[in-house]
């Protein structure tokens, strides 16, 4: 007598609840195995949408321009220039162009010890760049020239009110001989505007003012923007044209954060695969425990399957029932698998400021998974239960 699905389904619920010990503690193996397989693939995923956020906020439509020619061996060769943003600005690939130079000053603070600051020389096309949010006053602007005026990070205004400075718009702050005028204040980012250096953590000043304490006019390096549709190796080959033209004895190198990205992209893919491997191996321990259930489900119930066998049972009937509560198993493991993952992840989220994103794949391979560890670890069981003899059955139970 041949059951429906719908059958068999139901006679696999009444039987897994029957033997609620063992069903339980097969549940348990199985929910930890599919939880540990959603919640690392899904944290693996938003770990990577962070990873890449953080490196496209450095603009994949910017490029930018550094010196690497040798140092030291001649005073009068041609440096790397503000006046070159002009030049750049002028390619039919750069929309602008904003050079930037790099010093450092230490502040001794009236309560205790001192604060490094990163002091950015900078045009006004450089906050525009870099997309700068004002929390008070203005930016550095085209005419502040030589004029001692200051833009602060929110970090370095921290600092420097917990230790008894007061960095407000309008006042003045003295760092080391220099004595500058507060005109900006920036909101709080944790943005970097370049390796390393955070947007909170710089202080700027107009770049002629910065160079006349410097006593050069090299900048640090240009950073251009790119027109849009522009291919980056498009606007390097523009590049290293403008300066083979203008100084050929200068040696430069153009950085984009896109080569980075799609490394990154590749790193993130084969994290995301040991992640999944690291997951699967709590699923294997699980469905073992599935197999082992199923075993001895078949080892106590030899009776009542030599008795289907005899009313006329086939041996598909009997296979069947018992992958159908392997499949049933591991089907309600899944779920509260899929369940117990996706609240780890939300917690790692929370706790490591990430943004949760859904990840519908995660689950859909997740659950997938608990239906195939039902039907692989289940075969043998349902297998060796179909192939008992009902004679022998019945008389080894008695």
């Amino acid at each position: 007598m041949t059951m429906s699905a719908t059958a068999q389904l139901r006679e696999a619920g009444r039987n897994l609840r029957a033997a609620k010990q063992r069903t339980i503690l097969a549940l348990t193996g199985i929910v930890i195995g599919i939880g540990a397989v959603i919640a690392l693939l899904t944290t693996g995923s938003i770990a990577r949408s962070e990873a890449l956020r953080q490196f496209r906020l450095l603009g994949t439509d910017m490029v930018s321009v550094v010196d690497t020619s040798s140092q030291g061996l001649d005073e009068r060769r041609r440096v790397l220039g503000a006046s070159d943003a002009i030049g750049l600005a002028g390619l039919p690939t750069v929309v602008s162009a904003a050079p930037h130079t790099l010093d450092f000053a230490t502040i001794p603070l009236p309560n205790q010890g001192s604060i490094h600051v990163t002091k950015v020389g900078v045009t006004a096309d450089f906050a525009n760049m870099h997309d700068m949010v004002l929390a008070e006053g203005r930016f550095i602007s085209p005419f502040d020239g030589l004029n001692a005026f200051a833009v602060l990070g929110s970090g370095i205004a921290r600092q420097m009110r917990d230790g008894g400075l007061s960095p407000e718009v309008g006042k003045h702050i003295r760092i080391e001989q220099n004595i500058y005028l507060v005109v900006g204040l920036l909101a709080p980012s944790n943005v970097a505007v370049m390796s390393g250096m955070r947007i909170d953590d710089i202080m700027m000043l107009p770049i002629e003012l910065s160079s006349r304490e410097r006593a050069s006019d090299e900048v640090q390096s240009i950073t251009l923007r790119m027109g849009p549709d522009v291919h980056y190796l498009d606007a390097t080959d523009e590049i290293v044209g403008y300066f083979a033209l203008v100084a050929p004895e200068m040696n430069v190198r153009v950085d984009s954060p896109v080569p980075l990205i799609e490394q990154m992209e590749a790193q993130m893919s084969l994290f995301a695969l040991l992640l999944g491997a690291v997951g699967g191996i709590s699923l294997v321990l699980g469905g073992v425990g599935v197999m082992n259930a199923m075993l001895s489900s078949v080892r106590e119930r030899r009776l009542e399957i030599g008795i289907r066998r005899a009313l006329g049972a086939t041996r598909g009937d009997v296979q069947r029932q018992f992958l159908a509560e392997a499949v049933l198993l591991c089907l309600v493991g899944g779920a509260l698998g899929a369940l117990l993952g996706i609240g780890a992840s939300v917690g790692i989220s929370l706790y490591s400021g990430w943004a949760w994103q859904w990840s519908a794949w995660a689950l859909a391979l997740g659950l997938g998974t608990a239906c195939a560890a039902g039907l692989f670890f289940g075969y043998h069981p349902a297998r060796q239960a179909a192939r008992l003899d009902p004679v022998v059955a019945m008389r080894d139970s008695i």
